[in-house]
């Protein structure tokens, strides 16, 4: 028994006619009878009877219909489904998100990209930026948000997505709420909180150490959560991307005298051009309109 005999039989309990049955499957009247009798060898029985211009089910054909069309329901829903799969319009996406990245400025993107592709499934995973390349080319990941740092991996591909400045952030109340901007200089009055999982913290240390600037650390942690709970609560004060920032009750300045702000990326390895529906997301991020950077700016 296939599909096709299936779908012979099918048309002919529709028609009851031998010529418009093959006319519909698109086959010679030869060749569908042929079929049709093929599966009743099969099947141990007639399914039509045939008296001249007169054609019928038998009562094997009428119990068996039902079944036959069930069994090509599931056909056509096994031959949608495996094109939905292959063209990527169905999947599980895993995507890492930098622990440093706050959702707000991703969320709109991903919820634009559900409402459009409803079978793509996103699982989220909040990943270090040390581990972002392995998890990449082990596969355990199909794609991260990221700020890359130092220099590109020469397996992985990256498109660039946004620039964001990198801010002081202080509880609201703060003498810095006065305030445009926020030089280097002007940070070490304060008690500071280190951000130990910052890709970008090496490069901010290193903005102090040049100008012969020392922080007053008072808090160390790889907690961003706990990091501004503490700054909310008026511990300290810490340099953050500007759209890693939850709490409401924070505010921020840019840093200036340098001006600080990192580049955050949508990375794949390169085996993602077998992924369709990978990417579908990748060029659903690279169009996407994001904010855009104005770098600030102190007087002369």
């Amino acid at each position: 028994m296939d599909f096709n005999q299936i779908r012979y039989f099918l048309a002919l309990a529709e028609t009851l006619n031998f010529t418009r049955a093959a006319e519909q499957c698109y086959v010679s009247q030869p060749a569908l009878t042929q079929a049709i009798k093929r599966l009743e060898v099969e099947l141990g029985g007639d399914l039509v009877v045939r008296d001249g211009r007169y054609t019928e089910l038998t009562e094997l054909g009428k119990s068996l219909r039902g079944h036959f069309q069930q069994i090509d329901q599931t056909r056509h829903l096994v031959r949608s489904t495996a094109k939905a799969v292959t063209s990527g319009e169905v999947a599980e996406l895993n995507i890492g998100l930098m622990c440093t990245i706050g959702p707000g400025v991703l969320s709109g993107m991903l919820d634009a990209f559900r409402m459009e592709h409803p079978m793509i499934s996103i699982v989220l995973h909040d990943v270090k930026p040390s581990s972002i390349a392995d998890l990449l080319l082990s596969g355990a990941l199909d794609g991260a948000f990221c700020a890359r740092h130092g220099p590109p991996h020469p397996q992985l591909h990256y498109a660039n997505l946004f620039e964001e400045a990198m801010v002081i952030a202080f509880p609201s109340g703060h003498e810095f709420s006065e305030r445009e901007f926020v030089p280097l200089n002007d940070v070490t009055e304060q008690n500071y909180i280190d951000r130990l999982h910052c890709e970008f913290r090496d490069e901010v240390n290193e903005s102090f150490r040049d100008q012969n600037l020392q922080l007053d650390v008072v808090f160390r942690s790889e907690r961003e959560d706990w990091i501004q709970s503490l700054v909310r609560d008026g511990i300290g004060v810490t340099c953050i991307p500007q759209y890693s920032l939850l709490r409401p009750e924070l505010d921020h300045r840019p840093i200036v005298d340098p001006v600080l702000s990192r580049k955050v990326d949508f990375v794949v390895a390169e085996r993602a051009e077998k992924l369709p529906a990978l990417n579908m997301l990748r060029e659903w991020a690279i169009g996407h309109e994001w904010p855009v950077y104005v770098p600030a700016t102190s007087p002369t």
